[in-house]
């Protein structure tokens, strides 16, 4: 006989059973218990009848023998009959107490790693007294699947209470989880993460694969709060389930990737140091005749100006160069892009990447460096825009007067004949093209050198992370542009050619006129 045929004859005769069991035993509880002990047993030992025909004498042979040996095991205590007049006293010892309670506790941690429709139907009947009829019209499923969901919530709850369980560390000592985005919009990614449980779910899953009572164990959290959270990680395809089973359906790298990275990464430049010395050189030779112009301007914040665009633009020249293709792949949010993750604290050069293309008449790059400034400018905080395009158009008021005051305390604009004016560079977008022409061999050469460098990142991703991550080259390709963009800032400071600039000066900042 097969499985599915043994689940049919018992899924019919499972009111005959409980039946059998009341009768037999006369207590509606302890029916319930061998009822469920003897569909168990039926389940279990379907390749034992060999004769379809005989299954039914099976099933009551079965009963008979559990019914028995439930009487038996009943029979051990002895009944005492006390005297009429005898007054007595029952007292529950501390040690009695103890293991009632922990039985207790026990019971509610199954419960709660119970799916939800499993926990739902077992908190219905046995807490609040549901009927499996009330339970299955409120569930809109059948009274047959009621029983059945009750059957084996009462098995796994009963294993369970039997199973030495451990949580996991994250349930304790949760990591450090970052997810970044690199792609048209980052809508939603960054709000999932600004706790740790998410994070903590996401390198739980990285790990290895776990179902969703697995999953609880290993972040110490009932899942009952932890389906929601699985929810949404789901809803932005950064979980896939497979069976029972949740994966991660992004990469995650670790510290250590990045740290290799960009040790690469500075090696290359400074190997080169000379080239890019003879670059910037060369360059700065084609400020004179152009519209360049820059608050505090000397030698050094040229030498930046310089060196920064031709990263720039060869970081972007070198995604022509690269065996590995970037193929920007549709997210869950709408927009196309790569979501990444990184374990543990990311070791970061620079304070962030900003491009503000929203204003009237140009747009801002400004490339965060911490070896060259602690001040962060970020174009898009609160009322940023509005001090920026008060900058652009020389204007003498802004509407935002706090963060203008803060923008002037930070040395990122100042005040000049009653106007508001940059602390940075301000250049043509016409001018810059002509730069860039003119230094178009040193940005191909820049762009070789990069291209090198993230495909080398690429196959150490790739050979990194599990089998089938698909986008495991073109995030390290990605994540190493950011490395080839730090370290070499870092390398030039090392050298001595170009320095930090005065507290007052911006070095890091540009702003293109179209």
């Amino acid at each position: 006989m097969t499985k599915e045929q043994m689940e049919q004859i018992v899924l019919a005769n499972m009111k005959k059973i409980y039946l059998y069991c009341v009768r037999r035993l006369g207590n509606a509880a302890d029916a319930e218990d061998v009822s469920s002990d003897i569909i168990y047993e039926l389940l279990g030992s379907y390749e034992r009848i060999k004769n379809d025909k005989a299954v039914m004498g099976y099933i009551w042979a079965v009963a008979d023998n559990l019914c028995k040996n439930y009487w038996r095991r009943s029979m051990k205590y002895e009944i005492v009959e006390m005297p009429d007049k005898y007054v007595g006293t029952f007292q529950i010892t501390a040690e009695e107490e103890l293991i009632c309670k922990e039985n207790m506790n026990l019971m509610r941690r199954e419960l709660a790693l119970l799916s939800n429709t499993y926990r739902e139907i077992m908190v219905r009947h046995y807490i609040h007294g549901e009927s499996c009829e009330k339970i299955s019209q409120n569930l809109k499923i059948s009274v047959q699947n009621v029983k059945q969901y009750l059957f084996e919530g009462r098995k796994k709850v009963k294993k369970g209470m039997d199973t030495q369980r451990e949580y996991g560390v994250y349930s304790y000592a949760p990591e450090k989880f970052l997810i970044n985005y690199f792609g048209d919009c980052s809508n939603g990614y960054w709000e999932l993460f600004e706790r740790k449980l998410p994070g903590s779910i996401m390198l739980s899953i990285w790990d290895n694969p776990k179902t969703m009572e697995e999953l609880s164990m290993d972040v110490g959290v009932a899942v009952p709060y932890l389906e929601e959270e699985v929810e949404k990680l789901e809803a932005f395809k950064l979980l896939i389930k497979k069976g029972k089973k949740y994966h991660s359906g992004i990469v995650i790298f670790d510290k250590d990737y990045v740290c290799e990275i960009r040790r690469r990464a500075g090696e290359s430049i400074a190997n080169n140091i000379e080239s890019v010395k003879a670059a910037v050189e060369k360059g700065k030779s084609f400020l004179n005749g152009t519209d360049y112009s820059c608050y505090l301007d000397d030698e050094n914040v040229r030498g930046w100006f310089i060196l920064i665009l031709i990263l720039w633009e060869a970081v972007q020249k070198s995604e022509e160069k690269m065996k590995t293709h970037l193929s920007f792949p549709l997210q869950a949010n709408g927009y196309k892009g790569y979501v990444m993750g990184c374990r543990g604290e990311y070791p970061v050069a620079m304070n962030g990447m900003y491009g503000m293309y929203s204003l009237e008449k140009g747009y801002l790059r400004a490339i965060n460096y911490k070896a060259l400034s602690s001040k962060v400018i970020n174009p898009f905080e609160r009322g940023a825009r509005e001090v920026f395009l008060a900058c652009e158009k020389r204007l003498s008021e802004t509407t935002e007067l706090e963060t203008l005051s803060d923008m002037i305390s930070d040395k990122i604009v100042h005040i000049e004949e009653g106007m508001i004016c940059p602390n940075f560079v301000e250049i043509s977008e016409r001018c810059y093209k002509e730069i860039m022409d003119k230094l178009a061999l040193e940005i191909n050469d820049m762009a070789e050198l990069a291209a090198g460098i993230r495909d080398g990142a690429a196959d150490l991703l790739e050979n990194q992370v599990p089998k089938g991550y698909s986008e495991a080259r073109e995030i390290g390709s990605i994540v190493s542009m950011w490395s080839m963009l730090e370290e070499a800032a870092s390398a030039v400071i090392e050298t001595g050619y170009l320095s930090k600039g005065s507290d007052d000066q911006n070095v890091t900042t540009f702003y293109i006129r179209r």
